[in-house]
């Protein structure tokens, strides 16, 4: 006796339901793999800050000094160095990025001895995962760029006074007006740079970890003749661990920079030169603009902000839940993009006399 046997199969509604709930899972999944692959990044980010935080130190072992942040836009190498050994942090006219590199297995990009080269020479570290790979300018000269800079804050309220502080700090007043980044009370960078004596009483001191230099050579004359192309600009002297009265747990010293996302593999004004300028917003940051996620529009003053000076000035990241932050101490804090803009100055500040507890933050 013959049995006969019917084939099943799926009918398409229940083809169409499993195929719902595939999509309903994947919909499920895709954040979770996406939230623990930006953890990963920022993890990377923050040992990369951390590393760069510890070979300050080294650089502190070796000349009893910070590293500097340079001198100006656009330095040459040949004009810092002699016989073909960069200077010390003292008389270097590069960046601190360019000043760490010896500490960082990258001697060999430190020793290239000429512009061409340092700007030829790529630094995998100096690029957060979570922005971009490592990147080139796309201009000429197609410098490798960086994604990290050093801090500068402007004079505490206690050292201008409530009414100075709080016009400056009114509607983003001090970013604006780039108040104090240059070493002047008014925005304005020049490539001859001035004095503290001829900047008078228009002249801003610097109160970060990392400041200015007073050693500036003209560009191009390798300090051929001392009497017009060496000048001390009288800015004060580069920063010793005992100029860290706060205390290294509480004084910030680098963090990431904000860069617009449609300018990541294009030129910005302040994301040209890369880790290897001098005093210029491509290492320099102001704590005195309010931090906030990388986005195409920069808001201060109550104000869109597309172009002019004020992009190129505030810390922030790729990251939505806030920006890495490295102190004097080595660590590295997640820090939020509504941090309070004095508590944030407070804590670029390295002797303002006021000591932030940052758990509270």
């Amino acid at each position: 006796m013959k049995q006969h046997f019917q084939a099943k199969g799926f009918t398409l509604v229940e083809l169409l339901v499993v195929i719902a709930i595939i999509g309903i899972l994947v919909g499920l999944l895709l954040p979770a793999i996406q939230a623990a692959r930006e953890s990963a990044r920022r993890t990377q980010c923050v040992n990369q800050l951390k590393q760069m935080i510890l070979a300050m130190h080294n650089v502190v072992d070796a000349h009893q000094v910070y590293p500097s942040g340079g001198i100006e836009p656009w330095p040459d190498v040949e004009d810092y160095s002699k016989n073909g050994t960069p200077y010390g942090p003292e008389k270097q006219g590069l960046s601190w990025a360019f000043q760490i590199l010896p500490y960082m297995e990258e001697g060999s990009v430190h020793g290239q001895g000429s512009t061409t080269g340092i700007m030829d020479s790529q630094v995998a570290m100096y690029f957060c995962p979570s922005r971009r790979p490592p990147t080139r300018a796309s201009v000429a000269p197609y410098a490798w760029l960086m994604d990290y800079a050093a801090l500068t804050p402007i004079r505490s309220r206690d050292q201008l006074g409530d009414a100075a502080f709080d016009a400056l700090l009114t509607n983003d007043v001090a970013c604006i007006r780039a108040y104090g980044f240059w070493g002047l009370r008014l925005y304005g960078n020049d490539f001859n740079p001035r004095t503290k004596d001829q900047l008078g009483a228009n002249f801003e001191p610097f109160w970060g970890v990392i400041v200015r230099s007073s050693y500036w050579v003209r560009a191009g004359s390798r300090g051929a003749s001392p009497a017009t192309d060496i000048k001390d600009l009288g800015y004060g002297g580069i920063v010793t661990p005992e100029k860290v009265t706060d205390g290294t747990s509480k004084t910030a010293v680098l963090a990431e920079k904000r860069l617009r996302p449609s300018y990541y593999f294009d030129y910005e004004y302040h994301d040209d030169r890369g880790w290897s300028d001098g005093w210029d917003p491509d290492t320099i940051r102001m704590t005195m603009c309010p931090p906030s996620q990388d986005g195409d529009i920069y808001y201060a003053g109550g104000f869109p902000r597309i172009l002019g000076v004020i992009p190129g000035l505030p810390v922030g990241s790729a990251h939505s839940a806030g920006f890495n932050t490295a102190f004097a101490d080595a660590s590295v804090s997640l820090l939020s993009y509504n941090i309070d803009q004095e508590m944030f100055n407070r804590l670029g500040h390295r002797a303002d006399g006021d000591v932030i507890d940052l758990d509270s933050l």
